[in-house]
């Protein structure tokens, strides 16, 4: 009897959704892009961020194609609208598959930009309530918070995204529901 209850009963890891694996997958990843790129190069000790600003959001998009995408799509049950999407994504042509990827890598650098925009907007707002100096940073660059403002703006972007394409077939009288 007993064997049977600790097949049946589900392990702790067990219980937790796919959406807050895949949450997780996705701010885990940003972060060790941002630990490799700008604390792994000189990109991140430049004055000008805009190197490091182009080559984190290239790398974060590239790594969620061929690292993220991959993983995800065959582990969990990506569902969009109520409906499991993970068949779409094998079966999509070589045309759809090159503008989506390169849709993603651009999503990623406008996502880089806003969470740089971020970091300048908190330091400046510090910098002047403290009347400190230009040259001292009070919030720095690193793996934890910039992989959690990536996935504040990520997923901002995603709700959107969604909100428009819903309204889009509202319009033309599709129902998702």
């Amino acid at each position: 009897m007993e064997e049977q209850n600790l097949v049946t009963k589900k392990r702790w890891y067990q219980r937790i959704p796919d959406g807050v694996k895949v949450g997780f997958f996705r701010w885990w990843l940003s972060g060790a892009v941002y630990f490799f790129i700008a604390w792994g190069t000189n990109l991140g000790m430049k004055e000008d961020p805009l190197d490091l600003i182009f080559v984190l959001g290239v790398v974060t998009g590239v790594a969620h194609i061929f690292i993220f995408n991959p993983i995800v799509y065959g582990m969990f049950d990506i569902k969009r609208n109520g409906k499991i999407v993970n068949k779409k994504y094998y079966e999509r042509t070589i045309f759809q598959n090159v503008f989506l990827n390169l849709a993603e890598i651009f999503k990623c650098m406008i996502i880089t930009v806003l969470v740089v925009a971020t970091y300048e907007l908190i330091n400046t707002t510090i910098l002047a309530i403290t009347n400190q100096t230009a040259s001292t940073i009070p919030v720095k660059g690193e793996p934890i918070l910039y992989a959690s403002f990536f996935i504040i703006y990520y997923q901002l972007y995603e709700s959107c995204k969604n909100l428009v394409l819903r309204l889009i077939d509202k319009k033309k009288g599709k129902n998702h529901e």
